[in-house]
Order: structure tokens, then C-alpha cells, then sequence
């Protein structure tokens, strides 16, 4: 029986530990270690450099146009009866053929030109998505930091409601506290709990999230990062950047370069062609009977296709307008965008203060409410107010710290400038 009982235990304690989840360890790493990361591992900047990968063989198949194609053709045919040309009732015929472009008229170099401006406008789209997932990498990695430090706020939270509630047990016992006291201090207690857990929630989603976008199963504790840049926070200054760095600018006269070579090749319809074909013929009743060879040089001069040459023409005319307009938008909105930046980062430069103002002060009312409700001055709900307003301008200088720093980020961002601040990590990985 003690045996039996003895190999259910054992059976029961590895059914549990198999079915508890692993808990993953949790890695140290900083920001550029991050970055490293993400460069060699996000998803979407490898599918950006498979498109640059495309664009390269789009240019070899443009190349390619100049190269012959060799075909072969082979038949056999079974008449009813016996046919008169070549006196038998089957026939096998096999021809190899050899066709080479001596002249397209232009076309095929255009083509080339059309490639390599694509080619350029993948590699300024990589460049854009690194700069865009740097940018992501980092909200992800600063909303990490931020929860790890709600955490810990939430954490001093509960220290500070349980010690008070201490208190209050013993003012109860020595009579010198009501009880409604004790019931408002535990109700404080247990929501100081609850956001303690919705917190270390909070994190894990974080985490979960810095994860996906370094596309690891790793989990990571972020350190603070080392903010060693200095910004120059002056309007027309960080305009000029934004518009020498900016990606979409060079995207749209890229595009602009390949509308009008696509203007120029509707054009080139009606120009000829020349191509030179050899061919070497077997043709009778068994099959590579009877051999024969041609050679014809061939030129092609279309002349008419309804009109369609033109009317792409005119499409083409309108896409330049549509890209003329495209950029006086992008224009705007950079310059709107980098103003928003600099106020955005003075106006949380400014917050920090004074959230570090209202935390001393904060500080100072709990230490003062604690003492006089012990010196029975002061009530109950007197320190649970301070309490509240303490844990407020924690959360409030938290968050404004953060996000203070991410908007010096987004500053660089918007300039164009955010690969130059991690310019080592991303050329070692190149």
C-alpha cells in the first residue's frame, strides 16, 4: 500500500511539473545592444533587404534583353493517306532556332535606367525602415524601462500601505484609533496590492512587446540608456536636416526620374527593331531526316497602335503632377512635424521640473501626515491622501523623465538623423 501511494505521489508531482510553464530567465541588455539585435533579426528589415535583392535581378533581366534565346521544336505528324508533297503518310519535322537582338530601338536601356532608379528607391526604403524600427525599437524598449519602474513604485506603495496599516492595528489595540480606521487602511492595502499585479502585468505585455519587434524568445531587462547627444532645438536648422535626410523626398524624385523615362519609352514605339535568326531544320518520314539551315536578318517598324502610345504618354504627364503635389504636402508636414518635436521636448523638459518640485513636496506631506496621525493630530484618510498624492507625482515624474527622452529621440528621428546615432552598431552589421 505504501509503495502504491508512493508511485501515485511521484506521478502526480511530474504531471505538475510538466504541465507548469518554464519560466523564461530574463536577460540584462541596453539600448544598442538592442539595436545590434534588431538589425540583424527584424523581420521587416530583412523582407527590405529581400526587395533590394529584386531590385538587383530586375536589372540583370534588363540587361538580359540583349541575349539570345535559343528554341527548339520538334512534331510528328500521321496523315490518312499518303500525301502527294512528300509521298508518305507521316511526317516528322524538328527545327533549333536561334534568335539574337541586334537592336531594340532603346527600350532595353531604358529599362536598365527604370531599374536602377528602382533599385535606389529599395535601398532609401531600407534605409527608412531602419530608421522607422529604430524608432519602434525604442518606444518598445522605453515602455519596458517605464513598467519596471511602475513596478517598483507600486512595489514602495504597498511597503508604505502596509506599514501604515501596521500602525493603525496597533493605534486600534492601544485604543487611540477607530476602527474605521483599520477598514479604510485595509481597503487601501488591497488596492495597493491590485495595482502592485497590474503592473507587474504591465511589464510582461512590455516585455512581451520589446520581444516581438527584436524578433527573439529571449525576455529582456532593459538598462537606462546614456543620452550623449546634444540637440540644437532651432526650427529652420533641424528643417535643412530633415529635408537632406528625409527618405521620402528622395523616394519621390526617384519616382520622379522613372515617370519620365517611362514618358520617353512610350515615345520609343514607333522606333524599329532588328534582330538577326538562325535556324537549322529536320524534316521527312524518319525522324532528323532531311537537313536544312536559314539565316534571316529581321527588322520590325510598328506602325500604328490606335493611339495608346500617346495616351500613356499623357498618363505619365499626370503622374508628374500628382508627384509635383505629393512633395509640397511631404514639404509641410516635415515642417510641422519638426516643430511639434521641439515643442514637444522644451514642453517635457519643463514637466520634469516640476514633477520633481511637486515629488519633494509630496515627499515632505507624508512624512508630516505620518507623524501627526501617530501624534493624533491628524486623521486616517489625511495619510491615505498623502499616500495618494506621493504615489501620483512618482508616476507623474516617471513618465515625464521617459518620455522626455523618447521625444529627444523622435527629434532625431523626424531630422533623419537617428542611424548617425547608432552609426557603429548598424555599419558593423553591414
Amino acid at each position: 500500500m505504501k509503495n502504491r501511494m508512493k508511485v501515485i505521489t511521484i506521478f502526480l508531482v511530474t504531471v505538475i511539473f510538466l504541465s507548469t510553464p518554464a519560466v523564461m530567465a530574463v536577460e540584462n541588455i541596453n539600448l544598442e545592444e538592442a539595436v545590434k539585435i534588431l538589425i540583424e533579426e527584424n523581420r521587416t528589415l530583412k523582407n527590405a533587404r529581400k526587395d533590394i535583392e529584386k531590385a538587383e535581378k530586375d536589372i540583370d533581366l534588363a540587361v538580359r534583353s540583349y541575349f539570345p534565346t535559343l528554341d527548339l521544336q520538334t512534331s510528328y505528324t500521321k496523315f490518312d493517306q499518303v500525301q502527294f508533297s512528300i509521298g508518305e503518310d507521316e511526317n516528322y519535322s524538328t527545327s533549333l532556332s536561334l534568335t539574337q537582338p541586334i537592336w531594340l530601338g532603346g527600350r532595353a536601356s531604358m529599362q536598365k535606367e527604370i531599374a536602377g532608379y528602382s533599385l535606389e528607391i529599395a535601398r532609401t526604403k531600407y534605409e527608412q525602415s531602419v530608421e522607422a524600427q529604430i524608432f519602434s525599437l525604442i518606444q518598445a524598449y522605453y515602455g519596458v524601462l517605464q513598467t519596471q519602474g511602475m513596478v517598483e513604485i507600486r512595489k514602495e506603495a504597498l511597503d508604505i500601505a502596509n506599514e501604515h496599516l501596521r500602525i493603525v492595528k496597533n493605534n486600534l489595540e492601544a485604543g487611540i484609533a477607530i476602527r474605521r480606521d483599520l477598514l479604510q487602511s485595509q481597503i487601501e492595502q488591497r488596492k495597493a496590492e491590485e495595482e502592485l499585479t497590474a503592473a507587474q502585468n504591465n511589464l510582461k505585455i512590455a516585455r512581451r512587446r520589446l520581444t516581438q519587434i527584436l524578433t527573439t524568445d529571449k525576455v529582456y531587462e532593459p538598462s537606462d540608456p546614456e543620452i550623449d547627444f546634444e540637440l540644437e532645438l532651432e526650427q529652420q536648422k533641424l528643417f535643412n536636416t530633415a529635408l537632406a535626410n528625409d527618405p521620402q523626398l528622395m523616394i519621390l524624385e526617384l519616382n520622379k526620374e522613372i515617370i519620365k523615362l517611362n514618358q520617353k519609352l512610350e515615345g520609343q514605339y514607333y522606333r524599329p527593331s532588328v534582330s538577326l535568326n538562325g535556324s537549322y531544320d529536320w524534316q521527312g518520314q524518319e525522324f532528323m531526316d532531311e537537313k536544312s539551315w536559314s539565316m534571316t536578318l529581321g527588322v520590325n517598324i510598328p506602325l500604328y497602335d490606335g493611339g495608346k502610345g500617346n495616351l500613356n504618354a499623357e498618363k505619365q504627364e499626370k503622374e508628374l503632377e500628382k508627384t509635383a503635389n505629393n512633395r509640397q504636402d511631404l514639404l509641410e508636414n516635415i515642417d510641422i512635424e519638426v516643430e511639434d518635436s521641439i515643442l514637444t521636448v522644451k514642453e517635457n523638459k519643463e514637466t520634469i521640473e516640476l514633477e520633481q518640485l511637486s515629488l519633494e513636496n509630496a515627499e515632505e506631506n507624508l512624512e508630516i501626515a505620518n507623524k501627526s496621525y501617530e501624534a493624533g493630530v491628524a486623521s486616517n484618510t489625511d495619510v491615505i491622501d498623502a499616500q495618494s498624492t506621493y504615489n501620483q507625482a512618482q508616476t507623474s515624474l516617471l513618465q515625464a523623465a521617459y518620455k522626455y527622452e523618447t521625444e529627444l529621440f523622435r527629434t532625431i528621428y523626424k531630422s533623419g538623423r537617428l542611424k548617425e546615432y547608432f552609426e557603429d552598431v548598424i555599419n558593423n552589421e553591414k
